[in-house]
């Protein structure tokens, strides 16, 4: 473009470099089969995974409104307290969607309001993220113009899904999981992560053992119950957190319980001392009692400790008769 301006020259490369982006995610090969099985049902409940991010998608209100369900049925599906709204990034939900046939491909419609910005391949690639694409969208909705998009109207962006067919229903396969192999996956990480068999997971995607030819598109899970998705990073941080304060408070509550048994210990032996010694005070003083009421008609009474002193403890040198002691 060397008539037109530099600014102008640029503009019309972004352009070009976009316009090329787009076309290779058109030209991209999937070689998963989402056509409809000829023994499968006509519709099923099904689930596709969805990835929280931010900064409009960190909660399960947000994503469930979006697929058009509720957040206690996300909350349910994804291993979740049904009062956990807040999520964190790069958390995976399961969200429950309705599978069917739409021509001779399966697909969950999804209802979607367009906003501010919107266009066909910005929806199926940010808000959906790549769990449908801007060609199936534009090919059910063809009267719209897939970048000029009027705010406000309800657009149905078809999910890849599909249902187990007979065969795979009776090898007990309840559910065809829609995931979006990221880049980082293997067959052997995505099968751990949603309990699947990893053979299952190949013969039904077609991409043998390497997934390379995968990435950032829809494949599908064949598993035979729901996976318990592991909880959220966030998790592991809340019980790092509250772990030593728990420990914390166990070792303070059995301090606290030693030092009062303790305490309890000593006071019982304190008392114990006490009551020996009037016990044995009130021995003696009977003793002595006892020994003198035969001598005298009204005996005198002395203190014990002064009794002890001047007896030398009742000492046999001080011992006159049986129980008779001069001091």
């Amino acid at each position: 473009f060397p008539f037109l301006p530099l600014h102008s020259q640029i503009l019309c490369l972004v352009i070009m470099l976009f316009s090329t982006n787009i076309v290779a995610q058109s030209q991209q090969d999937n070689r998963t089969n989402f056509s409809c099985p000829s023994d499968s049902p006509p519709s099923c409940e099904t689930y596709v995974t969805y990835i929280a991010q931010s900064p409009n998608f960190l909660s399960l209100t947000n994503i469930s409104n979006i697929f058009d369900t509720s957040p206690l049925s996300i909350a349910r599906a994804s291993n979740l307290e049904p009062m956990d709204d807040k999520l964190v990034k790069d958390q995976v939900l399961l969200v429950p969607v309705t599978c069917g046939c739409t021509g001779n491909r399966s697909f969950a419609n999804i209802s979607y309001e367009i906003n501010q910005g919107d266009s066909f391949y910005f929806v199926a690639t940010t808000s959906y993220e790549n769990l449908t694409n801007w060609r199936a969208v534009m090919d059910l909705n063809p009267v719209l113009s897939p970048n000029k998009l009027p705010i406000g109207i309800q657009v149905v962006f078809p999910l890849f899904c599909k249902c187990p067919s007979k065969n795979q229903l009776d090898k007990e396969i309840k559910y065809l999981i829609t995931y979006v192999w990221k880049p980082g996956d293997n067959v052997s990480l995505v099968s751990d992560k949603f309990g699947a068999s990893p053979e299952d997971i190949m013969s039904e995607n077609n991409y043998g053992q390497n997934f390379t030819a995968a990435n950032n598109l829809p494949v599908l899970i064949p598993v035979t119950r729901l996976p318990v998705l592991a909880r959220s990073p966030s998790d592991g941080r809340k019980g790092g957190i509250r772990l030593p304060v728990i420990i914390g408070i166990s070792l303070g509550c059995t301090l606290l319980v030693l030092v009062l048994a303790v305490l309890l210990v000593y006071v019982y032996c304190l008392k114990m001392k006490t009551l020996n010694r009037s016990a044995s005070s009130a021995e003696t003083a009977d003793k002595l009692l006892s020994g003198v009421s035969g001598y005298v008609s009204k005996p005198t009474v002395y203190e014990t400790d002064a009794i002890m002193e001047a007896t030398m403890n009742l000492s046999e040198q001080c011992k006159i008769g049986e129980s008779v002691y001069k001091a």
